[in-house]
Order: structure tokens, then C-alpha cells, then sequence
């Protein structure tokens, strides 16, 4: 269990502000004040857990996490859900949240898996804790809801799934399917959201290019400022993210990107260790890399003064070709022909 975590102090006050109890109630133990929350950034896991065994016990409302992912609105979560509400299209969307979201709360590791004909989100947590990965997991697939209706105009009625791991009693799962608009199934294998593709691909009325833009950039200097001593992954990734927006500003003869033994060095471990650490979070160097050279590689295409040969080459790789086949790889098109595609409608 990792006590060092944080989460940010939004979400904590967005709770305090429902009225599931009274503020000294759920404040009890903890040590902290209104005032403390204010003046502070981020919250120590340590009281958050107080915080949620508090309501948990003094609350009237039996599914208040639902109720919280419904109130957690874009302003809630910072320049992640700006980038969210900006981004292309509701599978972007959804996307850039799951990411991002895991510079405001250090909870969980997030996995997208495509099907046939549904894409489905795996949440899984990283605390140990099984109240806050239950609490973490309701309220955040609420937030999902909230956001699939803000892009979309309205929820469709039970065409998503959410599938919880916790068996409900049957007078908390009739609350739940009265409050939530996916179709509900209870004591499932894993936490995950199943998304139909028609709905995934949805073009979003809400996207700004620049605005998405310029909010990813945001997290990414959030990310670049926090000491993620204690997310293996999300050291790696930021270490790999510095290191391509270096070279895309400066240009040096050397472009490899920093290799699994150097980050090893950095964080004072060995590679093997290294390996064991992301393991956990679902994920390995290999894959960071090829996801931050997959994300890059967008960035730069949308830029007309990079050539296939320019973006090859500031990605790290020795040949145009093999870049051009990982690139359809990611994409399932060619470099060439993802920058000739039309940008999705923004409304006027």
C-alpha cells in the first residue's frame, strides 16, 4: 500500500460541499481543517481514507460516490478536464481523461481494449485499499456518464456497460441503476466501462484543436513538476516526454530517446527492478515509449514544417520505414494518409 500518494484537494472539497455529512463528521481524525484543504494542493492518501471511512459511516446516502461522479464537473479537474472537453472525439475524450487524470488522483492505472464492435476501459487500482478503489470507481465512471453527455447532447439509455466488481445489495443496486444511465452488472470479474463504437468514434460539436493542444501541454508540465517517486510509470513517462520536447525545441544530433537503463539510473535502481515496478501498473518501458512516440507523432503531423523524414528522425528512429510501420500500427494508416484526413467538425 502506498500511503505517499496523493490526490488533489478538488475533489475533497467538491465532497464537503454535498452535504453527505456534517464537515466535522467527515473531517473527524484526520487533522485537517477547511482552511488546510484550502491552502494545500494535493491531499495524502492517509486522509483521504479517513475521509471516506467518515462519510462512509455518517452518511445517509448509500451511493453518495455515485453522487459525487455526477456533481464532478470540467472545472473540477484542471487543465486534464479541459483538454478532455476540447479533444476530437468522445473516444479522445474519454481517453485523454483516463490518461491525464492520473496526475490529479495517484489511485489507479487505466487500460483501453478494443473489440469487435465495443471498446472497453479496465480501471484497476494501485492503493490496496478496497474502500477507495470501490469509491474511486463509481464516482469516476459516473464522471464518464456525466461526460459522454456533455459531448454527445444527451446519454444514451443502457447502451454502455459498467461492470462492478462489488456484489450490491438489491436495494443499493436498484439506487444505482436508478442514478446511473449505463446498463449495471454487480459482481463482475474486474471494474470496466464497455463503450459500443458508434458511440467511441463520435465526433465531439466541443472540439478546439488549439485549446487541446495547448491543455495537453499543461498536464504535461503538471506531470513535469510533480515527483512521481512512488509511479514507476509516470516517472518513465514524463522522463520520455521531456526528453522528445527537447529535442523537437533544439534539435541535437542526439535523438534516441532515454534508454530503460538510464531511467533505471536515474530512479537509483536496477533495470530488472525497474521492470518488476511498472509491471504492476499494467505496463512496461517498451510500451511508454511506443505510447509517447505514438502521441508525438500526431503532435508533429499536424505541424506542415515536419516532413515523414523530420518526424522519423526526431522520434528516434534509424529509418522513415520503420517509423511509417509502427506509425500504422498505432493508427492503422500510414503517416502520410492520417495528415490528409479532414479534422473533425467544430460547431460555429
Amino acid at each position: 500500500m502506498h500511503d505517499s500518494k496523493q490526490i488533489n484537494k478538488a475533489y475533497l472539497l467538491l465532497a464537503l460541499s454535498l452535504d453527505f455529512a456534517p464537515v466535522e463528521k467527515i473531517l473527524k481524525n484526520t487533522g485537517v481543517s477547511i482552511e488546510i484543504l484550502e491552502q494545500a494542493d494535493n491531499i495524502d492518501l492517509k486522509v483521504v481514507l479517513k475521509v471516506l471511512r467518515n462519510i462512509k459511516h455518517y452518511s445517509p446516502n448509500p451511493i453518495w460516490p455515485s453522487t459525487l461522479g455526477s456533481h464532478l464537473g470540467i472545472n473540477t479537474h484542471g487543465p486534464v478536464g479541459y483538454a478532455t472537453i476540447s479533444a476530437p472525439t468522445l473516444g479522445k475524450a474519454l481517453a485523454t481523461f483516463l490518461e491525464w487524470g492520473q496526475i490529479r488522483f495517484e489511485t489507479y492505472t487505466g487500460e483501453i481494449i478494443e473489440h469487435d464492435e465495443t471498446v472497453e476501459i479496465i480501471i484497476s487500482d494501485t492503493t490496496g485499499y478496497p474502500e477507495l478503489k470501490e469509491v474511486f470507481f463509481e464516482s469516476f465512471m459516473r464522471a464518464f456518464e456525466v461526460l459522454n453527455t456533455l459531448i454527445l447532447g444527451k446519454q444514451p439509455k443502457e447502451q454502455t456497460q459498467l461492470h462492478f466488481e462489488r456484489p450490491a445489495e438489491p436495494d443499493i443496486q436498484a439506487l444505482m441503476i436508478e442514478e446511473y444511465d449505463s446498463k449495471l452488472f454487480f459482481g463482475a470479474e474486474r471494474n470496466k466501462l464497455l463503450i459500443p463504437k458508434q458511440i467511441w468514434f463520435a465526433r465531439s460539436p466541443l472540439y478546439d484543436k488549439d485549446s487541446y493542444e495547448f491543455n495537453l501541454r499543461k498536464c504535461q508540465q503538471l506531470l513535469n513538476e510533480r515527483n512521481h517517486g512512488n509511479r514507476p510509470d509516470l516517472t518513465v513517462k514524463s522522463a520520455i516526454s521531456k526528453h522528445f520536447d527537447h529535442v523537437i525545441q533544439t534539435k541535437p544530433q542526439e535523438k534516441s530517446p532515454p534508454s530503460l537503463a538510464q531511467i533505471s539510473q536515474l530512479l537509483y535502481m536496477s533495470e530488472r527492478t525497474l521492470n518488476r515496478k511498472l509491471k504492476l501498473y499494467n505496463t512496461s518501458y517498451k510500451l511508454i515509449l511506443e505510447k509517447e512516440r505514438a502521441t508525438t507523432a500526431t503532435r508533429l503531423l499536424s505541424d506542415a514544417r515536419y516532413t515523414i523524414s523530420d518526424i522519423s528522425e526526431l522520434l528516434g528512429y534509424r529509418e522513415s520505414a520503420n517509423f511509417c510501420r509502427a506509425f500504422k500500427q498505432w493508427y492503422g494508416l500510414s503517416p502520410t494518409a492520417y495528415r490528409r484526413k479532414p479534422p473533425p467538425e467544430s460547431s460555429d
